[in-house]
C-alpha cells in the first residue's frame, strides 16, 4: 500500500516540477528578465536565446547562399519546411538556440536555419508596387527609378523616414514604410 501511494504521487510531483521549469525557462534565459504587467504583454516581449550569438534578438539578417533550408526545429533531424533560393533575402531572427536561428520571412513563414547560412549584411524587400526611388530624401526631389514589389535592395543607411538603397546601378532614397527589413525603432547610419 505504501509503495502505490509513493508511485502515484511521485509522477505528478515530477511532472509539476518539469512543467514549472518549462514555464520558468523563458524568464531565466530571456535578456528582458521577469514579466511585468499582464502575461500577454510579456509573451510578446520575451525572446528565446539559449547559448546564442550574443547579438540582439530580434534583428534582421540575410541569406548568404542561393539555397538554404528552413526547418521545423533547431537541428538537422527536423524536417525541411521550405527551401529558399535567393541570396540576400532578408529574414527576421526571432530566437536563437545554439547555432540555430528561428527566422521569419516577409510573408510571415517561420522556422529554423543554421547560423552559417545567414549574414549580417543588410538588405530589404520593397513592399509596395512601383515604389519611387528619389535622388534625395525628400518627396519633391527627382524620381530616379521605380522599384517593383519584392525587389531586393541593399540598405545603405536609414536614419529616419527615408532609407538610402542601392541595386545594380541605381542608388537613391526610398520611404522607410515601403521596405521590409528594418525594425520599427531601428536607425541605420
Amino acid at each position: 500500500m505504501t509503495k502505490k501511494f509513493i508511485v502515484i504521487f511521485q509522477k505528478p510531483l515530477f511532472m509539476a516540477i518539469v512543467f514549472g521549469l518549462f514555464w520558468l525557462l523563458p524568464t531565466v534565459i530571456s535578456p528582458i528578465g521577469l514579466p511585468s504587467g499582464n502575461g500577454m504583454a510579456y509573451a510578446q516581449e520575451a525572446k528565446l536565446t539559449v547559448r546564442g550569438s550574443g547579438l540582439p534578438v530580434p534583428r534582421y539578417v540575410t541569406l548568404k547562399f542561393n539555397e538554404a533550408n528552413l526547418r521545423a526545429g533547431p537541428g538537422r533531424e527536423y524536417p525541411v519546411l521550405w527551401q529558399y533560393r535567393k541570396a540576400g533575402l532578408p529574414l527576421l531572427v526571432d530566437a536563437e538556440f545554439g547555432i540555430w536561428r528561428k527566422v521569419i520571412d516577409h510573408d510571415g513563414t517561420a522556422g529554423w536555419m543554421h547560423g552559417s547560412v545567414l549574414s549580417l549584411r543588410r538588405m530589404a524587400l520593397v513592399q509596395k508596387n512601383m515604389a519611387k526611388i528619389h535622388a534625395n530624401p525628400d518627396e519633391t526631389s527627382n524620381v530616379i527609378a521605380l522599384a517593383e514589389r519584392l525587389a531586393l535592395m541593399e540598405l545603405q543607411s536609414c536614419p529616419k523616414a527615408w532609407c538610402r538603397v542601392a541595386n545594380n546601378d541605381v542608388r537613391g532614397w526610398i520611404k522607410r514604410q515601403a521596405v521590409w527589413g528594418l525594425l520599427e525603432t531601428e536607425s541605420l547610419d
